[in-house]
């Protein structure tokens, strides 16, 4: 038999984040924001005081795409730019009143969303795939 693509673990992860990004997508739509987005807001409740540039290393956004996303949350007043002060080139993103507000509705959905992708695994199940994503990733990392 051999081979065969579609049952190969790199497709399976391709094809499980596929499927995970569209259903977020489909539950922020309403809300006008994209899975990017709700990862930037949810990184910048965490931590206070990020530059850009530290948010695309902590989102793993390429900077440029960042500012875009930026930009757009910028204009829902979601998050503010500022300049930081003996660095006028580097800004400091922080999440907005407003912005917070959503963090509980997009933790929720989040919850929502893996519960659904990962019905039918016990909880043991769950720890182990967490290990093997974390340990693949690990992996690839270290060969950079």
């Amino acid at each position: 038999m051999g081979f065969e693509s579609d049952k190969s673990i790199a497709f399976l992860i391709a094809k499980a984040r596929n499927v995970l990004k569209n259903e977020f997508e489909n539950e922020l739509k309403p809300y006008g924001l994209s899975y990017a987005h709700r990862v930037i807001l949810i990184r910048l409740s965490e931590k206070e005081g990020l530059t850009q540039k530290e948010l695309a290393q902590d989102t793993y956004f390429e900077q440029s795409n960042l500012t875009l996303m930026l930009d757009k949350l910028e204009l829902k007043g979601l998050v503010k730019r500022t300049a930081k002060e003996n660095d006028r080139r580097a800004y400091i993103v922080t999440i907005t009143p407003e912005g917070a507000k959503l963090r509980d509705l997009l933790i929720k959905m989040g919850e929502d969303v893996m519960d659904k992708a990962l019905d039918g695994l016990s909880t043991t199940q769950k720890a182990e795939l967490s290990n093997m994503l974390q340990l693949i990733y690990e992996n690839l990392k270290s060969t950079k």
